[in-house]
């Protein structure tokens, strides 16, 4: 079946280049394009990556600032090239500044963007140039180059149920928001954002200073995810801001802008990496809300996400994964399920035995598995060692990994942290509170320095509040200004 599978690509990717797979008219150009993810398609996928966005991510728990994205955003679909997709648009809860766009029509803004933006039409230019990239089908335009590389697996899915099972999990997913569109691309979102935004009766000027804003992010230390930031994605030159500064018209100086309605609404936004999902002190990884704790191997990385806490070894050669789920069933009986599951892969059971880890009921497994080999390939053996752990109606597992010939060299890194997990009761550490953004008013004609000094808020923390609010120290602040502050 391999074989037939691997002449079935090669087949697909002589007939795409021969012209035997039709083209595509891209709806904004009107232009003939190769395109293997016909529209119907490319909404499935966009679900398939919703799903993957709200487990590994999250979304942002403000009802009344969803919605406001929602209204803005529903402003401007009428005047898109293809106003009949079904939409959606939401707030991650991470404090990495990013807007993404993934295939047919799903569209994420961070909670760290909306910190920095300061008028309802530098969002509005935001969705708008992500519209631009959902139109013009930039993510799905480059996955078809991509699958005339690999074999044309998802037109291959079409017609073979073996090749089906495979297609959905190597072209859709998380990857989409890593995609970093090229000059020509950035280009047309922005133009397709002004168009956009000017059409929803926004002045798309405002694309100009959030574009300095975003500049800015150099510099700035990024948040403790992995998800990129803007910069990353949406490459941001001198050029790109003067393409955009081009686009703008005299009539765009009369449309709504929305400044202090926005503002307002920001008050109360968390800002930075929220402690109250989980943060590491002290060698020990706290999580206030779900009231454990246990301890980091010296060296290690941790990397917190809603949906698990990854920590890996310094090296590379080790690493452990945490996840939690709503379970009746006792730890012995889940670790088998757990063991079930894996699929595609030989297990040989090492140990596996009950225990108690400061005084939770607890299994553990130690498995050697051997993925199934692929032509060509010798696959590495690899030493999983499963740890479940009741508390609260909740399992712990603590899944560590390494190769079979490190894994004894890791071990006790591994059972340490496993020893120390524990019930979290240290009222200093349950009640830890994130950074928020408060809306104050500027009392009278001031420079923002002399706000800020006239508030009593510390001299580290105005950078921080220049960058917030685009300004500088020296920036005239009429009466009224709402200006955005951080605890």
């Amino acid at each position: 079946m391999k074989s037939a599978a691997r002449n079935l690509s090669a087949l697909l990717v002589l007939a795409a280049l021969s012209g035997l797979v039709s083209c595509a008219v891209n709806p904004v150009t009107g232009k003939k394009e190769i395109m293997l993810i016909p529209e119907s398609q490319e909404i499935e996928m966009g679900k398939a990556t919703d799903e993957s966005i709200k487990q590994e991510y999250g979304l942002y728990q403000d009802p009344q600032l969803s919605a406001y994205v929602e209204r803005v955003s529903r402003r401007l679909v009428p005047y898109t090239h293809r106003n009949q997709l079904p939409y959606h648009f939401a707030v991650l809860d991470t404090s990495v500044e990013n807007a993404f766009a993934a295939p047919g029509g799903y569209i994420y803004v961070t909670r760290g963007l909306m910190a920095m933006m300061n008028s309802e039409a530098e969002l509005a230019t935001v969705i708008g140039h992500e519209l631009g990239h959902v139109n013009a089908r930039h993510s799905v335009r480059e996955m078809s180059k991509q699958l005339l590389l690999t074999g044309g697996l998802i037109l291959g899915s079409v017609l073979s149920e073996d090749v089906a099972k495979v297609a959905p999990y190597l072209m859709i997913g998380l990857q989409v928001l890593f995609l970093k569109f090229s000059r020509d691309d950035e280009y047309q979102a922005d133009s397709l954002g002004v168009l956009y935004a000017r059409s929803g009766g926004y002045s798309p000027a405002e694309m100009i200073p959030f574009f300095k804003s975003i500049q800015k992010l150099e510099t700035k230390a990024g948040g403790g995810t992995k998800l990129p930031n803007f910069l990353s994605t949406h490459p941001l030159t001198e050029k790109r801001i003067e393409e955009a500064q081009k686009m703008l018209q005299p009539a765009d100086a009369g449309k709504d802008v929305i400044r202090d309605d926005f503002l307002v609404r920001m008050d109360g936004l968390v800002y930075g990496d929220n402690p109250r999902q989980g943060y590491v002190d002290a060698g020990m990884f706290f999580h206030p809300d779900m009231r454990f704790a246990f301890a980091v191997p010296a060296g290690w990385v941790v990397q917190n996400t809603p949906r698990q806490v990854a920590i890996v070894s310094k090296d590379e050669k080790a690493g452990m994964i945490l996840t939690a789920e709503k379970t009746a069933a006792e730890p012995a009986a889940y670790l088998k399920q757990q063991i079930a599951a894996m699929k595609d892969v030989t297990i040989q059971e090492v140990l596996s035995r009950t225990r108690r880890i400061n005084g939770l009921s607890a299994a553990r497994g130690v498995y050697l598995v051997s993925p199934q080999a692929q032509e060509g390939q010798t696959p590495e053996t690899q030493a999983v060692d499963l740890n479940c752990i009741v508390k609260d109606g909740m399992m712990y597992t603590f899944m560590s990994l390494a190769a079979r010939n490190d894994y004894q060299a890791y071990e006790g890194s591994f059972e340490r942290t496993i020893q120390s997990f524990q019930p979290l009761t240290d009222p200093k550490r349950l009640n830890v509170q994130p950074r928020k953004i408060s809306v104050r008013r500027a009392g009278g004609a001031q420079t923002l320095k002399e706000f800020l000094s006239g508030l009593s808020i510390p001299a580290n923390r105005w950078p921080t509040i220049e960058f917030l609010n685009s300004m500088t120290l020296e920036t005239k602040l009429e009466k009224g200004r709402p200006v955005k502050i951080t605890n």
